[in-house]
């Protein structure tokens, strides 16, 4: 299978590992290709003016826009980075060979709108990660004011879970509160953090069933003697 993972911040570097580069890793390792589309801040690569960055890592195809981030940015510019990467995800995405799966993690949401899209113009299967409820998590921290934007993004929320395939929340408080935006219960999985890397696959074959990805390592052993 192609699949493409969208990840805004995808920490590919040590103990910081995100957990959708080690379950993109170990995808590989089933024969599965993966390519990640994520900003270069995330993987640390200075593309001075360049657009895009590329590399592979432990068999991922990794896609680094430029996008600079840092914490002391404005709201606005927070805004604006993550729309930008959202626009060069959708556009880069239509140029890659047509994946079955995409996986995409919010925060932030609008990483999920070339998904949406994607998932849409290839007629692939969309898996959406919840690693915090936006734009809840941004009104209770007072950075989000305003009544219009808060609209739009209660309706891209909305839209996310109607079309995917299957949600991934990290915790039960954020299932529950999903569950409560009348999203259908089947298609929720809970798969905490865990530096278990064994626990944590196992978490997303177990999501995975139905999907053609649930094959564990110790079945492809098995098959192999």
């Amino acid at each position: 299978m192609n699949i493409l993972i969208i990840s805004q911040y995808l920490d590919t570097d040590g103990k910081g590992e995100d957990r959708f580069f080690k379950l993109g890793r170990e995808l590989v390792s089933r024969g599965h290709t993966v390519t990640t589309l994520t900003s270069n801040g995330a993987v640390d690569m200075d593309l001075g003016r360049k657009k895009i960055g590329l590399f592979q890592k432990n068999g991922l195809n990794v896609i680094a826009f430029n996008v600079p981030y840092a914490s002391e940015m404005t709201g606005v510019q927070k805004a604006y980075a993550s729309l930008k990467f959202a626009r060069m995800a959708g556009v880069q995405g239509r140029s890659l060979p047509g994946p079955d799966l995409i996986m995409v993690k919010s925060p932030p949401l609008t990483a999920a709108i070339p998904a949406l899209r994607l998932s849409a113009y290839y007629g692939a299967a969309l898996v959406v990660e919840c690693r915090e409820l936006w734009p809840d998590v941004l009104i209770e921290r007072g950075h989000l004011k305003n009544a219009l934007v808060i609209k739009a993004l209660k309706r891209l929320e909305q839209d996310i879970y109607e079309k995917a395939g299957r949600i991934i929340a990290l915790d039960q408080e954020v299932a529950k509160k999903i569950k409560e935006r009348w999203v259908e219960r089947a298609k929720i999985s809970v798969i905490e953090d865990t530096e278990d890397e064994k626990a944590l696959i196992a978490g997303y074959d177990s999501a995975f069933k139905g999907m053609g990805l649930e094959k564990t390592a110790a079945q492809r052993t098995g098959s192999e003697k």
